[in-house]
């Protein structure tokens, strides 16, 4: 039992490490605006899920350009219609939405955000 809780404990913090980086790097493309928690030292209020929206682009432009990079993204509501709706995005459908788990690195999130900073 304490070996794996130990294993979960590294990889929750590798997933936030991943958050960091992502994080970091979102605040780097012009236009991308970041839904949900942004704030690094609130990472354990968070899952490594991250929505968001690109200044020009449909999500699903962002989603398919981000396919032909072989990066696996996600466009729309996700069954979250309420909330798409208030927010005022379900007319331009929705948003993009990428996640980073344990078997993630580094070097994909850094060839994610060189794909979303040609896009911008």
């Amino acid at each position: 039992r304490l070996e794996l809780k130990k294993g979960i404990t590294a990889l929750r913090s590798y997933e936030f490490e991943l958050s960091r980086a992502l994080l970091a790097m979102f605040a780097t493309i012009p236009g991308l605006r970041l839904f949900g928690l942004a704030d690094p030292h609130r990472l354990d209020e968070r899952v490594p899920t991250f929505s968001f929206t690109l200044e020009g682009r449909t999500p699903r432009q962002v989603a398919e350009a981000l396919d032909r990079e072989s990066i696996y993204a996600w466009d729309g509501n996700y069954y979250a219609l309420a909330v798409t709706e208030r927010l005022g995005l379900e007319e331009t459908g929705g948003m993009v939405r990428v996640g980073a788990v344990h078997y993630n690195t580094l070097e994909e999130v850094e060839r994610l955000g060189e794909a979303l900073r040609r896009l911008a």
